[in-house]
């Protein structure tokens, strides 16, 4: 298969058929490999294992071998945990801390330290965890804080645009934001209120329709993708999908829903492993900073699960480096070796299917140079 480029290296705005042939192919194997999920993970489960004492990451070795300080290569910043939606597949409704959003004299205070290490290592910031970011009323003023400050950083939130009018859109288009994704997990009004229940399909529709057109008329260089996290609920609509958004989004993601560590949402994982299938890269590479300045573990963690301690008190790299929960967990990783290490033993991605499938090894050599991105 012809691999097509990115959107947003194509020079003309309207797409062939030809493009929208080969992506539609793309899609169709895609759904092709999900119908068959249960009965090839099983099966593949072994060959597909993590890299285990190969490392999955240069940092993983760094630290291993205690050359240098450990410096994140990206951070999750969540700005606020508030969020207008219930969706079946996140955690947000077990949420025990408190909703917030974040100080920005706190802001400040991460984002100046961040500068002084952001030329050795660091090089993307998410401005969001596990909340909503456009609810964050000083969003756009963090944006370009961000970019003042570590103009060398890539900057990247995702949204579900409930919350898009036209004003936030165009604030949006004209600042500093490198990217961003909308996860939208329908095609249909149905379907989509279904899985993401809070939100309005046709508002949130109508929002991005608009938001697209402000971006054309502004030649805007945001890149956008579309993102749509696929279950039993909406596999059916993935081709629709991908008929409504081609053309305008610059890049399209379809992500396998998953669980946060062992909630029951996974598509992949029915159940545990009783041995560790896959290496977590997560402690080595990211940092991940809730909205009151803890430090989080990673993406997954969204209550504060492992209590770190807390940036503001304690420093950033100070805590990363020397925190003693953290450096045990990331002993117990490089063994793969998790079992009695909490909550990593109850993960579905080091102990379980997700993102560890021989579906994510074949998109990754069928797919690997098109503008469809397979999580």
């Amino acid at each position: 298969m012809k691999k097509i480029p990115f959107m947003s290296q194509l020079k003309i705005k309207k797409r062939t058929k030809g493009e929208l042939l080969s992506y539609s192919i793309e899609i169709f194997i895609y759904t092709f490999f999900y119908s068959l999920r249960k009965v090839i993970y099983p099966m593949m489960k072994k060959y597909y294992r993590g890299p285990g004492k190969k490392f999955a990451c240069s940092a993983a070795k760094r630290y291993a071998e205690k050359k240098d300080i450990f410096i994140p290569r990206y951070i999750f910043l969540e700005s606020t945990n508030l969020c207008n939606a219930s969706c079946i597949c996140c955690p947000h409704d077990k949420m025990t801390r408190p909703k917030e959003v974040m100080p920005w004299d706190l802001f400040k205070l991460i984002i100046d330290e961040c500068k002084t290490f952001s030329e050795n290592g660091l090089k993307k910031i998410f401005l969001n965890k596990d909340g909503e970011p456009l609810l964050d009323p000083l969003l756009i003023e963090r944006i370009e804080y961000i970019k003042h400050n570590i103009p060398s950083v890539s900057l990247h939130l995702n949204s579900n645009a409930m919350c898009l009018d036209e004003e936030k859109a165009a604030r949006l288009l004209d600042s500093a934001l490198d990217s961003i994704t909308f996860t939208v997990n329908g095609a249909s009004r149905e379907t989509y209120e279904t899985i993401m229940r809070g939100l309005d399909y046709h508002l949130v529709k109508g929002n991005l329709e608009r938001f697209f057109e402000l971006k054309a008329d502004r030649n805007s260089r945001l890149k956008v993708s579309m993102q749509i996290v696929v279950c039993d609920k909406n596999i059916h609509e993935v081709q629709k999908y991908n008929r409504q958004w081609f053309g305008k989004a610059d890049s399209f993601v379809l992500k396998s829903m998953h669980n946060f560590f062992n909630m029951g949402t996974s598509i992949m994982t029915d159940k545990l492993s009783g041995d560790q299938l896959r290496f977590c890269a997560e402690p080595f590479e990211g940092l991940f900073i809730y909205c009151n300045g803890d430090l989080g573990l990673c993406c997954w963690d969204y209550d504060n699960l492992t209590g770190l301690g807390n940036v503001s008190k304690h420093g950033i790299l100070n805590l990363y480096n020397n925190s003693r929960k953290l450096n045990d967990i990331r002993a117990a990783m490089l063994k793969m070796d998790c079992r009695n290490t909490y909550p990593c033993n109850r993960c579905s991605l080091s102990y379980g299917l997700d993102k560890n499938t021989i579906l994510n090894a074949l998109k990754r050599r069928l797919f690997g140079g098109s503008n469809v991105a397979f999580l």
